[in-house]
């Protein structure tokens, strides 16, 4: 009697691997797919799933494989808020901007094993980048302004009922992402200058470049300087980070 119970056993387990791969790629083609009304329903759940344990770089491939280099810089006020307000003529320190993305580089040259720290700048802007670019302009120059009181940014809580009245679902879910992206991106500026600068920063402020990578006719002569595009985080409020999360980094 037990020879019926083995022979179904490989049909069971193949129906469910079968199962589980048709929903894999079902979900990447709506994750990589066009922007849909469905797409926009099972974005918040799609990120989990991509930007989680599959997180994957999908610009490797085709049509839109990268032609450029990215970096991220960060630079800090280091007075009080209320001076670094003022700006230089209130008497405000400012430090010089920072290649954090160059630096991180330099731990991957010629090292195959470098980990995944030596990598953060430039998964953070390949994430903010995008997310960034689909805001509307008026949204875009929003977050390029300064917001060093902790206001927010488009100037409601995102997560209160107030903003699920202003904005449609799907522009609701771009700004929540956003949102998600820049406290990451300041939280990572914060805890690089603090290295520097200690708890001297107050202010932090953030820019993503792109830099076009010469056209393979142009290798032996590239331009004397390559086409630019800039994406901007305003003065934001330093992140704050318990002892633990800063032991941890240093």
């Amino acid at each position: 009697m037990a020879s019926p119970r083995i022979r179904r056993l490989p049909a069971v387990v193949l129906a469910t691997v079968g199962l589980l791969a048709a929903g894999h790629i079902g979900a990447t083609l709506a994750y990589t797919g066009p922007d849909t009304p469905v797409r926009a329903a099972l974005q918040p759940a799609l990120n989990r799933y991509f930007l989680g344990p599959l997180d994957q770089g999908w610009n490797l491939f085709a049509p839109g494989p990268y032609s450029q280099d990215e970096y991220m810089l960060v630079r800090a006020c280091i007075s009080e808020p209320e001076v670094c307000a003022g700006g230089a003529a209130a008497g405000a320190e400012f430090t010089e901007w920072r290649n954090v993305t160059a630096e991180e580089s330099e731990a991957i040259e010629n090292n195959i094993f470098a980990n995944r720290e030596s990598r953060q700048s430039k998964v953070v802007h390949g994430r903010l980048w995008p997310a960034a670019h689909r805001l509307p302009d008026d949204q875009q120059a929003m977050v390029a302004a300064n917001h060093i009181d902790g206001e927010p940014v488009f100037g409601v809580d995102l997560y209160s009922e107030e903003a699920e009245e202003i904005f449609a679902p799907g522009q609701l879910n771009d700004l929540r992402t956003y949102q998600r992206l820049e406290e990451v991106a300041v939280g990572i500026a914060t805890l690089y200058l603090q290295q520097e600068h200690g708890d001297a920063v107050s202010l932090v402020e953030v820019r993503m470049l792109r830099e076009a990578v010469p056209a393979f006719e142009q290798r032996h002569d590239p331009p004397e300087e390559p086409a630019q595009q800039w994406t901007e985080i305003g003065w934001r409020p330093a992140a704050e980070f318990d002892d633990d999360v800063k032991a941890a980094w240093s």
